[in-house]
């Protein structure tokens, strides 16, 4: 019983840190990369942008893969690093 409860304790734990939102560096507007070339550089990458807009000083993507999969994105304005990469 002890087990059980361990691991639904866990589980819940887990649920809870996936469901965190992503925290992306703050930066000065006037230093974020240009939206026109942060979508050539994902382009660029393979990706096909549904939606594109910025959230919590992140720009967050929708996009598809090279093999048709969505994937959502989060990137860092400024320096287009990838904070967060979710697969649908």
């Amino acid at each position: 019983m002890l087990k059980a409860a361990v691991f639904a304790s866990a589980l819940g734990l887990s649920s809870a840190v996936f469901a965190m939102d992503v925290s992306c560096p703050v930066h000065p507007t006037a230093e974020w990369m240009k939206e026109s070339d942060a979508r050539a550089q994902i382009e660029a990458q393979g990706y096909k942008i549904a939606k594109f807009k910025v959230d919590d000083n992140c720009y967050e993507v929708e996009a598809y893969n090279k093999d048709g999969r969505k994937v959502e994105l989060n990137y860092d304005t400024k320096t287009l690093a990838v904070i967060r990469q979710k697969m649908e």
